[in-house]
């Protein structure tokens, strides 16, 4: 069982939520480690006590998509231009020390890659991350802590919908990562390029926090993005969790958790300007890439595309051989899709090749 990093009150929080008591072995482990982490933490800060203070972020930019819709694809691609910063997953995971450790592990661990376990992507501690990870590790809430306790999968709207959290609980979340965001911008002083799928469930809540702020938007085939959810929840649940999990109860969270995000993407898009957000699709992206990242640069005035252009074809070209997975569901789980998502699939105007169906 692998264990996230967690402060010491990040983890006392969130085991206070499970409805049995973790084991003790859980306990130990997530308390001494927490502990330490929490030394550091407090490390850091003191040691960039009046930078953080001092430090003046720029207008970030969110890249949103419920999970598994291309996100990852699309952050790697706009990190491709030098004038953005972004959070490394040795950021991400260690929020609590990487000010102080990331120029070490650069130096010498930086070129060691690995595969991601949902989809075999290859990665490594300096590619771009999901500031999530740091959230929940610093103690913010998030959909995150259902990776632990998937107890909490079956109360979706509270796990995704940080408006539902008790007010202590909102505070801590824009507190964390506002503190976040300062952190990165000492370490980098760049506008930051962030991403994470449950970002879109708070889009009505980012522009109060960064009135300047734009979005990108992106959304994939619904039942290749169910069928994906299915592999990655449990692939996750399977590697982090503390509490047992049923295939139904993830594949019902899932149901659910995607009309609760279309519906935050579409109250949060009724209150932007039409020039702060561009929405793209994950086919048209993969066909050509290029293409759908000029326009995207255009609407949202993010520079000179032709800067990067050169950076993006030869990024392209390192990871043509990756191969995208290819899923089938069944008669009955496409059925459940097309009654819960039927409406939001028809406006969309996708479908589901039969080829791809399974008989069961």
């Amino acid at each position: 069982m692998r264990r996230l990093r967690l402060l010491a009150d990040a983890w006392q929080r969130l085991a206070n939520k499970m409805p049995e008591p973790p084991k003790w072995r859980a306990e130990l482990a997530y308390m001494s480690s927490g502990a330490v982490y929490s030394l550091l933490f407090r490390l850091q800060h003191a040691s960039h006590a009046d930078a953080i203070k001092r430090t003046d972020p720029k207008p970030p930019v969110f890249l949103l998509g419920f999970w598994r819709s291309g996100t990852t694809l699309l952050h790697e691609l706009f990190c491709c231009d030098s004038r953005f910063g972004f959070p490394s997953t040795y950021a991400c995971l260690n929020p609590f020390h990487f000010l102080l450790t990331e120029h070490w592990v650069n130096e010498h661990a930086h070129r060691h890659q690995t595969r991601r376990p949902m989809d075999n992507m290859r990665y490594s501690w300096s590619s771009p991350q999901e500031d999530e990870f740091a959230l929940l590790a610093l103690g913010a809430p998030s959909p995150y802590e259902a990776l632990l306790a998937p107890s909490l999968l079956l109360n979706p709207r509270t796990l995704l919908d940080v408006r539902a959290r008790p007010q202590k609980e909102q505070e801590r979340w824009a507190e964390s990562l506002l503190y976040f965001q300062r952190l990165l911008t000492i370490q980098q002083s760049k506008p930051m390029m962030f991403k994470s799928p449950p970002h879109g469930f708070r889009l009505s809540l980012l522009p109060s926090l960064f009135p300047l702020a734009r979005y990108v938007i992106i959304e994939r085939n619904p039942y290749e993005v169910f069928a994906s959810n299915l592999k990655l929840w449990r692939t996750l649940v399977d590697m982090y969790g503390l509490e047992p999990s049923s295939a139904l109860d993830l594949e019902t969270f899932v149901l659910s958790a995607y009309v609760i995000h279309e519906e935050a993407i579409a109250e949060g898009i009724a209150k932007l300007p039409p020039q702060s957000f561009a929405k793209v699709r994950y086919e048209d992206l993969i066909a050509n890439p290029l293409q759908q990242m000029a326009r995207v640069y255009m609407e949202l005035n993010l520079g000179d595309f032709d800067a990067v252009r050169g950076r993006l074809e030869q990024h392209l070209e390192s990871v043509k051989e990756h191969a995208r997975n290819r899923f089938r569901i069944s008669a009955a789980q496409k059925a459940k899709v097309d009654s819960a998502w039927g409406r939001i699939i028809q406006e969309k105007q996708y479908s589901w090749d039969d080829q791809y169906v399974s008989l069961q």
